[in-house]
């Protein structure tokens, strides 16, 4: 996990990052790892990355690092073609990222979610025959998983990439299938119109809006482009690259303009600078709710005039009252003051926002501390550009004691 914040007024926008990554399948946390990149000098536009620190096994490091070395000097006029113009990159770059991995990659994802969704189901209690599992109720247990699994996609948003792109990964990878199929789900003797249903989950997956839990990354964009006057940022859910193609889901984005003054933006572990901003954690208010709820409906009156619905009625009124308290006594305050920070100032509260959110992780006894470590700042301004603000990895506050 980890633990990055944006701090954003009409002067420009401050970035602060965490420096704790945990590796492999444990509980390893080294507090030594790059999240916060830039990308552009002038016009300013920086990286944070959180979730996996890896794209299909290459660190993100390692590919914005190379990405800055090549990308071409001339500015872009809008922050959306410097995401546009590093996600095509990071598509077109084979040195990265070969065809071949890309293969390797798609068939090991295909094997996983299709032992996860179809296979592990039909696993019967130990010492059930081994007949009954293949020939008593297989069919019909996945038929059921299959609408199952059709109906939950229909319900997810596309890609922009679209259906074109589902069946251009189908094309491209078919004899991959057929081999995993006949790997997989051969031992069923299961008919040919189950691997098209196989097949066309698959091309659901690859189309629709989805990101696998543990392999995706989460990476925002923030600065501004050179016809821009204001910050703004873009965050996104990456998970692979696929038939040429990179999945990326955008999942926010904000900017600063003449109505919209001020912005804090938290990413990764977010519960302290909830509080900060609600003055509440956003899990025990809607635990308050609910125990409202549940105590309402037990103590209703009993005469037949109490309308139906009235007690969902009644929580979101309290709901709309307790929203416009918080507004009120805490959000607004607060965005007032944001407003008027000057630029230090900004880079100031990002990065108290980010120790604070470690030391409840250190004060915790219940979770493990995956935020913490040096926290890197930068600030982005129209002035000045990218600027680092507390870099402690490099050379330069190496030597200097204090940074």
């Amino acid at each position: 996990m980890t633990c990055e914040v944006a701090v954003m007024n009409k002067y420009g926008v401050a970035l602060a990052a965490d420096s704790a990554a945990t590796f492999g399948r444990g509980q390893k946390v080294y507090y030594a790892a790059e999240k916060l990149f830039c990308i552009s000098q002038v016009p300013p536009v920086g990286v944070m990355i959180s979730g996996s620190a890896e794209l299909m096994d290459m660190p993100w490091e390692i590919i914005i690092k190379t990405y800055t070395q090549q990308r071409q000097a001339h500015p872009f006029e809008r922050l959306e073609q410097y995401v546009e113009d590093f996600f095509r990159f990071v598509e077109q770059s084979e040195a990265l990222f070969p065809p071949a991995l890309q293969q390797t990659w798609f068939r090991e994802a295909v094997r996983r979610y299709w032992k996860e969704t179809f296979l592990e189901p039909l696993a019967t209690p130990a010492g059930a025959p081994r007949k009954r599992r293949r020939a008593g109720g297989a069919a019909q247990a996945l038929h059921r998983i299959l609408a199952r699994e059709t109906a939950a996609w229909r319900r997810l948003p596309m890609l922009e990439l679209g259906a074109v792109y589902g069946d251009r990964v189908l094309a491209e990878y078919a004899p991959v299938l057929a081999a995993l199929e006949k790997e997989l789900f051969h031992p069923l003797g299961l008919k040919q119109d189950f691997a098209d249903k196989f097949r066309a989950a698959v091309g659901a997956m690859y189309m629709h809006t989805w990101v696998h839990p543990g392999d995706g990354s989460g990476i925002v964009f923030a600065g501004m482009g050179e016809a821009e006057p204001f910050p703004g940022l873009q965050e996104f859910q990456v998970d692979s690259i696929a038939a040429g193609r990179l999945r990326a889901v955008r999942v926010g984005e904000a900017r600063i303009t003449r109505e919209v003054t001020a912005i804090v933006a938290p990413f990764g572990v977010t519960e302290m600078v909830d509080i900060f901003y609600r003055g509440i954690q956003p899990e025990l208010e809607e635990s308050l709710y609910a125990i409202i709820g549940r105590n309402l409906a037990h103590h209703r009156p009993d005469a037949p005039g109490w309308p139906a619905g009235e007690t969902a009625r009644l929580v979101e009124q309290i709901r709309k009252a307790f929203t416009d308290g918080i507004v009120r006594k805490y959000q607004s305050p607060l965005i007032a003051a944001v407003e008027v920070l000057p630029r230090q100032g900004l880079a100031t509260m990002a990065e108290a926002l980010v120790n604070l959110t470690a030391l409840k992780l250190r004060m915790s006894v219940e979770t493990v501390e995956t935020v913490g470590g040096a926290v890197h700042v930068a600030l982005l301004s129209r002035g000045d550009g990218f600027v680092w603000v507390r870099r402690p990895n490099s050379a330069r506050e190496a030597a200097e004691p204090g940074g």
